[in-house]
């Protein structure tokens, strides 16, 4: 009997199915504020209203990166051991917290595990700098501690359609969106259940509540969230009963605001797809010239996880306003929290052993979610793609991103100068003329009177 069972637990290791790719896209590590409002002032005296990655970011990223590491390099053994640029490609948003958030992330991932200089003089190890020399206790070590090094790609936030599609002005209509998704129904709905929340809010933060609407308690809320994981100052009137009803309101404003509806997903989470699209099917191409990556990161933010997540249709405006609510849940999967420090989602690109067939798993959060309408964490591929495509907005035309650019034209200053000097000689000979018409009458009328 038990070498039955042997049998068949070796047979499920040599038919286990194989794991491809992953591509990760994740929220940025606790922050400085961004918004002036509670404490404005000593954020800004302390120049801390950037939304700078803190130390909590940066060790929240770097466990995220151990926990990576444990999952494909140590158990899965998708990636090497050390740091291989031909594996890994990293794009962050042109911000210095999602940045950093990527290189916190890979030091955890490849903690002291840099590589070693090789046995060249001494002489070819430095700078020509007069007296430059390293540590005398770095060894071997290219970087001191072992510490690696790894590119991080960027585009510019002007032209960032890939992950930052939900503003202007990479989707230019994405003002008129916002504007429209104030007076919707949904929101006045919420505003009502939240109306007795935000007079509290207000009378125990000492603000004026007329015209303060949950979008401006998002703002407040937003402050707050980097207060507690940084251990800045709190309000000492804001009761915890009031925080705990402002953060129930708070997990919806931005997906109320940005992206509340179906259209407004699929248009702005469609740069995002295609990309991630193309770098499935490089990896899924028997052609040897084609170049693929075995892990593509994207390093972003929460309003952008949480658009993916939408696209997704694990999470929506609609579905967290249910809850918020207290109505019935249409989409059973709803995620209806919002997505925290180093929140992310995890496409694992997996092909099936007997069939090859590659199909999905996705985790958000390190949670398997059920994918394509289904109660499964299994979705084969090509229908994932397809329910992608079906619903997939035309960026291009709901973005109006087709706009004219306004040229300026900029006159030479010699031919300034030219034209000036021009009509000075016109208009000098314009009054001889006329002084000669007139010495001319004057002449011929003295003639006259002579005669």
């Amino acid at each position: 009997m038990f070498n039955i069972v042997l049998l068949v637990v070796l047979a499920l290791m040599v038919q286990a199915d194989k794991l491809v790719q992953i591509q990760a896209l994740w929220r940025h590590g606790a922050r400085t504020p961004i918004f002036c409002n509670w404490n404005c002032m000593y954020f800004r005296k302390q120049e801390m209203l950037e939304g700078y990655l803190t130390p909590t970011g940066m060790r929240q990223h770097y466990v995220l990166g151990q926990w990576m590491r444990d999952r494909y390099i140590v158990k899965n053994k998708l990636l090497s051991d050390t740091f291989n640029a031909q594996e890994i490609t990293i794009y962050a948003t042109d911000v210095n917290r999602t940045i950093m958030s990527a290189m916190s992330n890979f030091q955890g991932m490849y903690s002291n595990n840099g590589p070693n200089v090789p046995n060249v003089e001494e002489s070819f190890l430095k700078p020509p700098n007069p007296d430059a020399k390293p540590d005398e206790d770095i060894g071997k070590s290219a970087i001191k501690y072992n510490i690696q090094v790894l590119p991080v790609h960027m585009r510019a936030a002007m032209t960032d359609i890939q992950l930052r599609a939900y503003g202007a002005p990479q989707c230019a209509q994405a003002a008129k969106f916002q504007i429209e998704n104030q007076h919707t129904q949904l929101v006045k709905n919420v505003s009502e259940k939240a109306h007795d929340t935000i007079i509290q809010f207000c009378n125990e933060m000492n603000i004026d509540p007329h015209n303060f609407t949950i979008f401006n308690l998002s703002e407040y809320m937003d402050t707050f969230y980097s207060s507690i994981y940084n251990d800045y100052p709190m309000p000492e009137n804001l009761k915890k009963e009031t925080y705990e009803k402002a953060d129930a309101a708070y997990s919806m404003t931005i997906a109320l605001k940005l992206y509340q509806t179906w259209k407004q997903i699929t248009t702005q989470s469609a740069p995002f797809f295609d990309q991630l699209f193309a770098y499935t099917e490089q990896a899924l191409s028997k052609e040897e010239n084609v170049k693929s990556f075995k892990y593509v990161v994207y390093s972003a933010h929460d309003v952008t996880v949480q658009l993916v997540a939408s696209a997704l249709n694990i999470t929506s405006a609609e579905c967290m306003a249910q809850v918020y609510l207290g109505q019935e849940v249409q989409n059973k999967n709803c995620i209806y929290t919002y997505p925290g420090f180093a929140s992310n989602i995890i496409w694992e690109l997996w092909q099936e052993e007997t069939t090859n067939e590659p199909y999905f798993k996705i985790l958000y959060n390190g949670t398997e979610m059920n994918l394509c309408n289904k109660n499964s964490t299994k979705c084969m591929y090509k229908e994932f793609k397809e329910l992608i495509l079906a619903q997939k907005g035309d960026f291009e035309k709901d973005c109006d991103i087709e706009i004219e650019p306004i040229i300026e034209y900029r006159v030479p200053v010699w031919m300034t100068t030219l034209t000036i000097i021009f009509i000075v000689i016109i208009v000098g000979f314009c009054f001889y003329g006329v002084y000669l018409y007139k010495q001319i009458r004057q002449d011929k009328t003295l003639l006259s009177q002579n005669l």
